[in-house]
């Protein structure tokens, strides 16, 4: 049992390190501009930037969660069909950003064994220490919101622009979009001109 009992840190140090592993946090650097009182309960409608996004089910699901922040903030989204005084145009993509290059050093990791030979201990455990570096690269993704609110006239004229990067390890918009556009909503319609940064927790 005395020799059992230097497992224990090692299993401590193993269990905290899952602990820290299973949370997931989501940077985004967001930017908005905008010009005169934003909202005032307008009637508006969320379309993409590009057409061919538009026809897909993923923008649809996209505008659903985008039109629900719309709501949330004092506007009146209505649906494709209707007339609406504002359109809030949506665009979106990935892009292959910076690689991640760390350098890992192996140790101190536990060993054991048994012997039944000569030794009267048959069981044996130590630590050891190797401190030979290893270099690591991950390859990281630049995911980008952005957002414009024009007046649905014949001048289209802009009221509000905003967007949002995140660099991380998935390139799955779907994965993302929805914590991409909690950081674009969040203090809506936000300081124009200033860029922040926005920590969210991941599920």
């Amino acid at each position: 049992m005395h020799h059992l009992s230097f497992l224990r840190p090692v299993i401590l140090l193993c269990t905290v390190a899952l602990l820290a592993a299973c949370g997931s946090i989501l940077r985004g650097d967001v930017v908005t501009f905008h010009e005169g009182p934003l909202p005032a309960g307008e009637t508006i409608r969320v379309e993409a930037l590009d057409p061919a996004k538009g026809r897909t089910l993923e923008f649809r699901r996209y505008a659903r969660q985008v039109s629900d922040e719309l709501r949330n903030v004092g506007y009146f989204p209505v649906a494709d069909d209707e007339a609406a005084q504002l359109i809030a145009q949506l665009d979106y993509g990935v892009e292959t950003g910076p690689v991640n290059v760390r350098l890992e050093r192996n140790g101190p990791y536990a060993y054991y064994h048994f012997s039944y030979g000569r030794f009267r201990n048959p069981f044996y455990f130590g630590l050891m220490n190797r401190w030979e570096p290893e270099v690591r690269s991950t390859p990281t993704y630049i995911r980008t919101l952005s957002m414009a609110i024009v007046k649905n006239d014949m001048n289209n004229e802009r009221l509000f622009e905003g967007r949002v990067e995140s660099i991380g390890a998935s390139r799955q918009m779907q994965e993302v979009m929805q914590y991409l556009i909690t950081v674009l909503f969040s203090n809506f319609p936000g300081e124009s001109g200033v860029t922040k940064v926005v920590t969210i927790e991941m599920d």
